[in-house]
């Protein structure tokens, strides 16, 4: 390169630099980046501005001769922020971390979750208030109680069985189907009358023909959970359905309809009655739609418990990063012959 195109060059990376200098002033701060501000640093040379401008990104670290630029690549990061945030609200500690897509993805799968869960609990416990209402309308304890003594005198006449624990003393004028307006008394008629059906169905005389067996459940008290789940489950509790077959007669007759467990050829239960069956169906949809809530619950914390370990390590991998440093380092000079000679060097510690 001759005399007169050198100075032009030098004019013209003068000129560049100062404008690079002027634009990373201006979007410098918007971005992280800093200038040194160390008095100690090394003045300004046409090699050290030609360095900035191509180094956009660098700044100049004091200290080191000849105004060596390093990496600035952020601050440091609080892990136990980044754990705590995506802990609270997944995708939060992700977006502290400046992972856009994992946050957006966490913000999605927690309103999925959320929305999944509400949804189904809420349909759940609707079915649930239905087979409620349907249980009290169709299944009555008093029913129950008097087939209870039917049956322990079918017992005692048929098949000789010594039952000593007396007949169950029902009460009348209570309205099963509407337990919310019972009365104080009302209330504690009812508790008396369970606690004499649990004791009939507890006495060893009481037995199922077919097997022999005993019974092996206690009629739960009045509107437990065990309460409404029995009296569609087993079948010593078909008799009080109001649909169920007549098991005695006005003259004192049993019929068959007096043994819920009998079976035709087929295996089925010739005498349960159809209310029996919704009844269990409308009980397991509504049980099976809180179960898929209760299990959604469960990947709500387990999805918490990745969301803020991953946040936590990213914010580690980060700081880790900040650890290492990279410096570079531009000098210009001129070769044996007086041209422009350019001379880079690139260094990375830890």
């Amino acid at each position: 390169m001759n005399d007169a195109v050198r100075p032009r060059w030098k004019t013209l990376w003068t000129v560049l630099a100062l404008a690079g200098m002027f634009l990373l002033g201006a979007i410098g701060p918007r971005v992280g980046w800093a200038a040194a501000a160390d008095s100690t640093a090394p003045p300004h040379t046409a090699a050290s501005l030609r360095a900035t401008l191509l180094h956009g990104g660098l700044r100049t670290v004091a200290g080191r001769s000849g105004g060596v630029p390093a990496v600035a690549p952020g601050r440091p990061r609080h892990v136990a922020l980044a754990f705590g945030l995506s802990a609270a609200v997944p995708g939060l500690g992700q977006a502290y971390n400046r992972q856009w897509v994992k946050a957006a993805v966490g913000l999605a799968v927690e309103a999925a979750l959320w929305t999944g869960y509400v949804v189904w609990r809420e349909q759940g416990l609707a079915q649930r208030d239905d087979y409620w209402a349907f249980a009290h309308a169709h299944w009555s304890p008093a029913r129950y109680a008097r087939w209870l003594n039917d049956y322990s005198d079918y017992l005692r006449q048929e098949h000789n069985r010594i039952i000593d624990t007396p007949p169950v003393s029902i009460p009348g004028g209570i309205d099963f189907s509407n337990p919310d307006g019972w009365t104080s008394a009302e209330r504690a008629a009812v508790r008396q009358l369970f606690e004499q059906i649990r004791a009939l169905e507890a006495d060893n005389g009481v037995i199922f023909t077919a097997t022999g067996a005993t019974f092996s459940h206690q009629l739960p008290f009045f509107g437990e959970q065990q309460y409404y789940e029995l009296i569609g489950k087993y079948f010593q509790y078909a008799p009080g359905w109001d649909d169920y077959p007549v098991w005695r007669t006005e003259d004192g007759t049993f019929t068959a309809a007096i043994d819920p467990e009998a079976v035709d050829a087929s295996g089925a239960k010739i005498h349960v009655s159809d209310r029996f069956y919704r009844y269990a169906d409308d009980h397991a949809r509504a049980n099976d739609l809180l179960r898929r809530a209760s299990r959604l619950s469960a990947v709500f914390v387990v999805n918490h418990v990745l969301a803020a370990f991953d946040a936590a390590i990213s914010a580690r991998l980060h700081n880790n990063r900040l650890a290492s440093s990279l410096s570079s380092s531009l000098t210009v000079g001129h070769d044996a012959f007086g041209a422009p000679q350019t001379t880079a060097s690139l260094r990375l510690s830890f």
